[in-house]
């Protein structure tokens, strides 16, 4: 996605409003500098001094300008009269004033729309890099940080670095020009400056030389700031059951500690620029103020009238100063947003597709895994897995946790990646394909049920949006949904809540398992899509659900614990420890399997069957 580096990306598509913006800022110092040299002949006029020179002196590198104006002065005073000349240069002043603050002006309102244009794009995406992203990177941050990083981190680039650059381009701009108007009166004058500026930078970067690190140290503790309220909100019942209240305030007590000293420590280099800027200035105006009084009394090589002018044009550069060393700070303190944005822009897309991806639209023959093996970390979790998942069969995964029964569901739609051999539809590698396609093609209930705070009809809509309402119903039906959504206030309108917390944990899986019917994909992925629901309840929704697989030659694979839910399937895989350690039907492995056999006595389950087969008559 990043081609290239996060500055173009961000930067090259304003380039053109960008340098309009910088024309704005360059226009507005000068006329800042054409204000600052009509000080001189104003002067001149009110005092009624200078008329007989040319020029001001005092060694300045361009004097033509002044000497120009001056003349004007002259001439007007001539024509017209000393007091209208004067209302003439103040008109004029008013005029280059107005036309400066407008330009200004003109240039913060243009860079606004940029700014935010800017700020939405990287909003974009951070949103975007979440969503493809694989689900191990989820396994190590947290949730709370994630959405402190595309919320709290991009609303400081925007105010601590993009709002700093958009004041220092006016101030950059008008220091520019300021330098030169100082240039113009009085060169020996402005090379002291230039001797102090080295001295300036040095101390102003001493100041700020730890605010990047410590900003970064701060928006890592926000950020588990956030994730600890996350978590307790959405765990709040776990906590107040177990009465660790007390815990949970400790450990946000002790994070928000630490933010309180890390933030402190950073206001306080942030709010160290300002007197140290006072400080500086003020010492360089006494040496200015000492050098240029010599120049006025013992060298007479300077003018009163330019040495107030250059004493003006200063003061006015002092704040431009001010302001550059500020955003300096703010920008430092800034950085610290933009590594953590940066940490998950450039994050690894370890699922990545292919250039010259090839489409694929339907499964004939089935889905083959040769020599998989696939690793958590250093523990390994899937050891040369061989499996044949022909179609239109119902294949059941059984085994102890911590087997590797999940991970085999999530290699189907390419959540990971093996680390070794490869997962096959009609004996191609899914990774040839595009990833869209390979998840077009599988509907997965996972044992987390997942629903959005919307209406119940948007939740199940959410597995096709093309499907119509009868399509939804009768998925419903299927997942034995229908009934309690009729029995609710608004039917399927009724709103489920923040993560469906208004339904029941039953009620949530039915809606789950609608969900993935409603798409009618070719492979329907069951991870312990029915552990919240009764024995009765699951008997008629997997009778439904193996009914509609064979009538449509629908791939049904389903993890389950409850044996009972999968004893009709027509292949039982049996995985411990990352291996299959056994497989075939529910009565082959009830008499060759010492494992499986286990398991059935542990449930209380024999050869009988308990639950009704899909040609059977439930009733009996």
């Amino acid at each position: 996605m990043f081609k290239h580096s996060l500055f173009y990306r961000y930067v090259a598509p304003y380039t053109g409003r960008l340098l309009f913006n910088v024309l704005l800022r360059v226009l507005s110092a000068l006329f800042t500098l054409a204000l600052t040299i009509a000080i001189a002949p104003l002067l001149a006029l009110l005092f009624n001094t200078g008329q007989a020179e040319s020029a001001i002196s005092g060694g300045g590198l361009a004097q033509d300008g002044i000497a120009l104006l001056e003349h004007w002065v002259r001439i007007s005073v001539v024509r017209n009269g000393q007091y209208m000349t004067l209302f003439y240069v103040v008109l004029s002043l008013l005029a280059a004033y107005f036309l400066k603050n407008f330009c200004a002006y003109m240039g913060l309102y243009l860079f606004i729309p940029i700014r935010n244009q800017m700020v939405a794009r990287l909003r974009d995406d951070m949103f975007h890099k979440f969503m493809i992203l694989p689900l191990s990177f989820y396994a190590k941050e947290q949730k709370g940080d994630l959405i402190s990083r595309i919320s709290n981190n991009t609303q400081d680039v925007d105010t601590q670095m993009l709002n700093q650059i958009q004041q220092v381009m006016v101030d950059v701009a008008t220091f520019i020009f300021l330098i030169a108007a100082l240039f113009f009166i009085s060169t020996p004058l402005t090379v002291c400056i230039l001797i102090l500026l080295p001295l300036i930078g040095t101390l102003t970067s001493l100041v700020s030389r730890s605010l990047k690190r410590k900003s970064k140290r701060l928006q890592d503790t926000l950020g588990r700031i956030s994730s600890q309220v996350t978590e307790s909100l959405e765990g709040m019942k776990t906590i107040r059951s177990y009465n660790t209240t007390s815990y949970a305030l400790k450990k946000f007590k002790k994070e928000n500690e630490m933010f309180f000293s890390t933030n402190t420590k950073v206001l306080q280099r942030v709010y160290a620029s300002h007197p140290l800027n006072e400080i500086l200035g003020t010492s360089a105006v006494a040496v200015i103020l000492i050098i240029g009084g010599y120049f006025i009394i013992a060298d007479q090589s300077l003018r009163p009238e330019a040495f107030i002018t250059y004493l003006v044009t200063m003061i006015q550069m002092l704040p431009t100063t001010k302001n550059i060393m500020t955003a300096y700070f703010t920008y430092q303190s800034g950085k610290g947003s933009w590594m953590r944005i940066k940490e998950v822009l450039r994050a690894d897309e370890v699922i990545m597709e292919k250039k010259n991806a090839k489409e694929i639209h339907e499964i004939r023959n089935g889905i083959n895994f040769e020599n998989v093996c696939f690793t958590y970390g250093k523990k390994p979790t899937l050891k040369n897995i061989n499996l044949e998942l022909p179609k239109g069969r119902f294949i059941a995964l059984v085994g102890p946790s911590g087997g590797g029964k999940s991970t085999i569901i999530n290699l189907i739609p390419r959540f990971f990646d093996p680390v070794s051999g490869q997962v096959l539809f009609d004996g191609k590698n899914i990774a040839d394909y595009r990833i869209d396609n390979i998840r077009a093609l599988s509907s997965l209930v996972s044992q987390d049920t997942i629903l959005f705070n919307d209406s119940i009809y948007n939740n199940i809509l959410l597995g096709n949006p093309q499907a119509s309402r009868e399509e939804v119903i009768r998925a419903a039906k299927m997942a034995d949904a229908h009934d309690f959504i009729m029995a609710s206030p608004d039917g399927y309108d009724t709103l489920v809540g923040d993560s469906g917390t208004k339904l029941s944990g039953g009620q949530r899986q039915r809606l789950s398992i609608a969900r993935a019917l409603v798409k009618n994909a070719p492979v329907l992925l069951l991870d312990e899509a029915t552990s919240a629901l009764d024995t009765e309840a699951e008997s008629r929704i997997m009778k439904a659900v193996q009914q509609a697989g064979k009538e449509s030659g629908q791939t049904i694979v389903s993890v389950a614990h409850r044996l009972s839910s999968i004893r009709h399937a027509d292949e039982i895989i049996v995985i411990e420890e990352g291996e299959i350690a056994g497989r075939g039907t529910h009565e082959e492995l009830c008499q060759n399997n010492k494992l499986y056999r286990k398991l059935c006595h542990m449930q209380n389950l024999d050869n009988r069957s308990s639950v009704p087969n899909p040609g059977q008559n439930p009733s009996r």
